[in-house]
């Protein structure tokens, strides 16, 4: 006899045996018991979550001779028939393949004749969204009003494809993707039936990769099975299904945490020239910046977090990156995992990648959201470069180091070694001074003023476009919740751009992580010159009265014509606005003279 495929010969029989949607086993029971079936029914979920195993077992409980019971017996000729395919009343139709309207009208047909052995003639439909929309029309009338003991079970992976007036004439039933321990409890159960072994590492594995489908999971574990070992353990999963080992995931996360690129990039290339399944190890390595996200409290938190074969690396690094920087982390691991899909040259893509999470965690800017910690000490004196170095790493993590200049730590530093606990607020209170003579307003726009090369950097570390539209703008005024900026005349498309949504969005929340509260942002056009922050003073004019040009005309001489007064002729310097500057800068052009 030919070899039965693991999913095949393990296909639960009956609504018992089968692994989770009680909410589908429970509603299905009791209708059989009561009678009172519907005459189609629409099963939708994933795949491998029992679609068409349920179907199946609807089948045979429809027609079993006890009917109507809870359960089929599997005993009698019509559960065994169904059970082995044979039964000329349970057909099961695969619309893939069967998609076409003349399909439908064969079906139509044949549904018009009564049943042969069995109770209910029952039509199984499969992959139901791959019908043509004429196909679907044609079959209405039928789904609708059918012959007399006549059910359809359409099954579907993508209901949403499926049309309105079908899905509106069928009883609905949703399967939902299993649980690690679901399929676990499961896959122990046919380990014991098949006589095999397996590490229970070996099968938390197989049910995490999965990803909730119970078919994909049994499939992997024959493929570990037929490897050639006594006992499945996880190195041969791994090996098998591609993953890449738990030690080199944390191996990665530490060369990141200690800024150590050489030992980063050589794993990385481990893992790209190992063969390893580069989505599998994107998808884990997010799982891991995600749960480090989560708080830790013991193996009940840590079971409640789902971090299967990960505890020991998401104990290691708990608490040693700091928060709002695992944001950023998770953000750009997602963002990598949809490039990787489509990369020709994956090292390139996760060494940048990987070049770019160092950068983010032992950058030179500091995240906005710990800015207004360091108000005081935000620009070098003569001339400096802006915020000086600050790792992403907790206190836990990051031991302090002294001024290189000073050799001993500036007083911000010993305040945020001696309070490691302390939050951003007390910082600042204690690196501010205590009396500035301005009000609150005044204050806090002078100090926008002074950060705003930071805050131009952040906006277009967030998005480019809307750090081009906002470069022209002068902040004019801060006061209350609202932080105002001007433009001049020759930027009013700027002006235009930066207040729509999606740009005044992305400045408001660069505003509000600076300001530590809630910010709004107005953008006004201005009549004349505008100053710029950093703008020098003009020149003062000469003491002096000012010259007459009526009284100080001198007459040309009789012999001499008067001149005409000169056309004004702008110099292509001058036609080059400052806008246009801007523009050729950012797009890359040049002026060309119209004339």
């Amino acid at each position: 006899m030919a070899y039965t495929s693991l999913y095949r010969r393990r296909r639960p029989m009956n609504f018992a045996e089968m692994t989770g949607q009680e909410h589908i086993t429970r509603t299905l029971s009791n209708a059989l018991c009561t009678e009172r079936l519907a005459h189609a029914y629409l099963f939708c979920g994933p795949r491998g979550t029992g679609k068409t195993t349920a179907a199946k077992i609807l089948s045979k409980a429809m027609n079993c001779e006890q009917y109507p019971v809870a359960e089929p017996c599997g005993i009698c000729t019509p559960c065994k028939n169904i059970a082995a395919g044979v039964s000329i009343d349970v057909i099961e139709m695969d619309a893939a393949s069967n998609r076409g309207i003349d399909e439908i009208r064969e079906l139509r047909e044949r549904s018009r004749f009564a049943s042969g052995e069995s109770r209910f003639k029952v039509y199984i439909i499969d992959e139901a969204h791959m019908l043509t929309a004429e196909a679907c029309n044609a079959f209405l009338k039928t789904l609708e009003e059918p012959p007399q003991s006549v059910v359809f079970i359409l099954a579907t992976t993508d209901p949403s494809r499926l049309p309105s007036t079908i899905v509106s004439r069928c009883q609905r039933f949703d399967f939902h993707l299993l649980t690690v321990e679901q399929i676990g409890q499961r896959l122990e159960q046919i380990l014991e039936q098949e006589g095999w072994q397996a590490e229970s590492e070996a099968v938390t594995l197989i049910s995490r990769l999965a990803d909730g489908s119970l078919r994909d999971a049994l499939g992997i574990l024959e493929q570990c099975s037929a490897y050639g070992e006594e006992k499945i353990d996880a190195e041969q999963v791994r090996i098998v299904t591609g993953a890449t080992m738990t030690d080199t995931i944390e191996a990665l996360v530490k060369a990141a945490v200690e800024n150590d690129l050489d030992s980063g990039l050589s794993t990385l290339g481990q893992v790209v020239f190992s063969g390893r399944d580069l989505n599998l190890f994107m998808r884990d390595l997010t799982f891991v910046f995600t749960r480090l996200l989560l708080e830790s409290g013991g193996a009940k938190k840590q079971a409640a977090n789902n971090v299967h074969g990960f505890e020991q690396v998401v104990s290691s690094f708990h608490g040693k990156i700091a928060r709002h920087l695992l944001l950023d982390a998770v953000e750009l691991l997602h963002e990598v995992s949809g490039e990787l899909r489509h990369a020709h040259f994956p090292q390139y893509i996760l060494e940048v990648a990987f070049i770019r999470l160092v950068r983010l965690l032992h950058g030179r800017l500091k995240p906005l959201s710990v800015l207004h910690s360091v108000a005081a000490e935000q620009l070098e004196p003569a001339g400096g470069h802006g915020f000086e170095p600050e790792s992403g790493l907790s206190p836990q993590a990051a031991a302090p180091t002294g001024d290189p200049k000073k050799g001993s730590e500036s007083p911000a530093a010993q305040g945020r070694a001696e309070s490691p606990g302390a939050g951003v607020s007390k910082v600042a209170a204690e690196e501010v001074p205590e009396d500035t003579g301005a009000a609150p307003g005044e204050d806090r726009t002078a100090k926008l003023k002074k950060a705003w090369p930071q805050l131009l950097q952040e906006v277009k570390r967030r998005q480019k476009s809307t750090a081009a539209w906002m470069d022209p703008a002068v902040l004019a005024e801060s006061r209350g919740h609202m932080v105002k900026l001007a433009y001049s005349g020759e930027y009013t498309i700027h002006q235009i751009r930066i207040m729509e949504d999606n740009h005044r969005k992305i400045v408001e929340e660069v505003f509000s992580a600076f300001c530590g509260e809630p910010m709004k942002m107005k953008a006004e056009i201005v009549e004349g010159e505008i100053a710029g922050s950093d703008a020098a003073e003009s020149p003062e004019p000469a003491s002096g009265p000012a010259p007459d040009p009526v009284q100080d005309y001198t007459p040309p001489p009789a012999d001499e014509p008067e001149p005409e007064p000169a056309r004004q002729q702008d110099s292509p310097e001058k036609k080059k606005s400052s806008g246009a500057e801007k523009a050729m800068e950012l797009f890359g052009g040049k002026l060309i003279d119209p004339d």
